[in-house]
């Protein structure tokens, strides 16, 4: 019983104390700016895939922020590193999908000939227990009167407050169908990349900084340690 209590005691300095090696914020620093460019091919290729590239690009920020949490020992480092991380991570997904769109989408201007609101109650086992989700559909139709397939989606309570049923608008259309259907005026690359670019140098900036902390342990002698 004492060992197996002593290794717990020596496991949870151990996580405390942090890292000793360099190599550890160097990978850590390398899967993240690899994980963003995967969230970005990913975007990028399968843009009608949101969700699915939102899930992969929170993947990447828990493994980051635990990992940094890890190697600097100490909780503070959640909140150095997770803000940075995610506006990285939030203007990749951004790009990825305003990219593809931009790329095929055709500039077309169309009818919101329809608008619905579906309203949800989603419950959680965390507080708060319920919360209200939103889901506004606008029905669109070319000038000529001809439907247009895909129905502009947005998620949120208020929906686009520019425009509703019997206004007229420019929409990017993707003729195969494999991006969403946006707002010319939403699709705004300039402002994607500027937040990526913001992410990623703030982030090197903080891993660089923790990489500094960490070469300093390693100069450290174990015997000013023990005298501690």
């Amino acid at each position: 019983m004492r060992g197996k209590w002593g290794d717990g005691g020596k496991s949870e300095r151990r996580w405390n104390q942090g890292s000793r090696n360099p190599l550890t914020i160097i990978i850590t620093g390398a899967v993240f700016f690899v994980g963003t460019g995967a969230v970005f091919t990913i975007g990028y290729l399968y843009p009608d895939q949101l969700l699915f590239t939102i899930i992969v690009g929170c993947f990447v920020f828990l493994g980051v922020t635990l990992a940094m949490r890890r190697f600097m020992g100490h909780t503070p480092a959640y909140w150095y590193t997770g803000p940075f991380v995610a506006i990285a991570l939030i203007g990749t997904v951004m790009l990825g999908e305003d990219l593809a769109l931009s790329q095929a989408g055709e500039l077309t201007e169309v009818v919101v000939a329809d608008h619905q609101v579906e309203q949800k109650t989603v419950h959680s086992s965390n507080p708060p227990r319920s919360r209200q989700v939103y889901v506004h559909t606008y029905s669109l139709e070319r000038t000529d009167g001809t439907p247009v397939a895909e129905p502009l989606i947005y998620r949120g309570k208020d929906g686009y407050d520019d425009f509703d049923e019997g206004d007229t608008i420019s929409v990017l259309i993707d003729p195969e169908g494999k991006a969403p259907t946006k707002p010319a005026e939403d699709v705004d690359l300039p402002a994607d990349i500027g937040i990526l670019v913001t992410g990623l140098v703030t982030s090197g900036i903080v891993f660089i900084i923790c990489l500094i902390v960490v070469l300093l342990r390693w100069t450290r002698s174990p015997s000013q340690d023990h005298v501690r």
